[in-house]
């Protein structure tokens, strides 16, 4: 596949990324334990994580699982050293650092550089094909749930766990407002940046800044949900939150501590107080569980 400057710049950004969190950087909102207790709750599907869910509602194992957009494909490979899947295919435009560890599954977990906007997969081959943060960076949305739903057997389910929140990041007036007010209550040790910086708000980037940094951020991250529905038989549809939260702890999620009474308390709170604006239908739910399967 010939490189243009888009996917270089894109493979670039998150190589990055990649080796600064390797290096113990806390980068994302999700890096924080008991952020991630919270959205780990609310993804749980009647009571288990989707992985377990998928396996009880499959009757055992898939027999082929594709992950689109699978990284370094540390999740692809989990699920089949751990019994989640017989077989699996990592997509994604470079191939994938775990591939001697994959040696000693057997050849059950393969990958394909492929970019997923182009998408091919035969048709009813695959029990489960999913997408884990990855799915906001397609553009070609329209011919990727085509293709993932004629791939799907009868019995196949098609996963997305996603940020489907405002295309490339143009945040509402009402985030912002609510997060510079969150802001304002945080103590002073816990809102600044790296260089010292005291976060007093977040800003909404322009597109053109957002598509500099990388490309495919959030390209059409807002028409995600509809097309599901669209397309498939929705048997799950969870807000897992990140509305709020997402962008108040973008920059300083680093400040805050493990362990502390105080600021679990703190994290709570806002947790809290964002999942009854969203349960209200005061705020969209920027991140989803989707579970589907082939129409009938």
């Amino acid at each position: 596949m010939p490189e243009n400057n888009a996917i270089i710049t894109e493979r670039d950004h998150w190589n990055s990324v990649e080796a600064r969190a390797r290096q113990g950087e806390r980068l994302f909102w999700l890096n924080h334990p008991r952020v991630a207790y919270h959205y780990a709750r609310r993804s749980l599907v009647e009571g288990k994580n989707w992985r377990d869910w998928v396996m009880d509602r499959l009757g055992g194992s898939a027999r082929l699982a594709v992950e689109l957009g699978c990284g370094q494909g540390g999740q692809i490979t989990h699920l089949v050293e751990n019994q989640y899947a017989d077989e699996g295919i990592g997509i994604d435009l470079e191939l994938s650092r775990f591939q001697n560890r994959t040696e000693a599954l057997g050849g059950r977990v393969r990958f394909q550089v492929q970019d997923v906007n182009e998408l091919l997969l035969p048709p009813d081959s695959c029990d489960l094909i999913y997408a884990l943060q990855s799915f906001h960076h397609f553009a070609n949305l329209e011919h990727i749930m085509e293709t993932a739903e004629q791939a799907l057997t009868p019995r196949g389910l098609f996963v997305l766990e996603e940020f489907v929140g405002p295309a490339r990041f143009q945040w509402t007036d009402d985030q912002l407002r609510i997060t510079k007010d969150l802001l304002g209550l945080m103590p002073l040790p816990l809102r600044r940046y790296a260089n010292g910086i005291e976060k007093r708000a977040e800003g909404r980037s322009t597109p053109e800044d957002v598509i500099r940094v990388c490309p495919s951020e959030a390209i059409r991250s807002d028409e995600i949900v509809p097309l599901f529905h669209d397309r498939f038989h929705v048997l799950h549809h969870l807000p897992l939150g990140g509305t709020i939260q997402h962008i108040l702890y973008s920059g300083i999620i680093h400040n805050f501590p493990d362990g502390d009474d105080a600021t679990d308390h703190l994290i709570d709170c806002v947790a809290d107080m964002e999942t009854l604006l969203i349960e209200n239908g005061l705020l969209r739910s920027d991140f989803v569980l989707l579970i589907g399967q082939k129409r009938r």
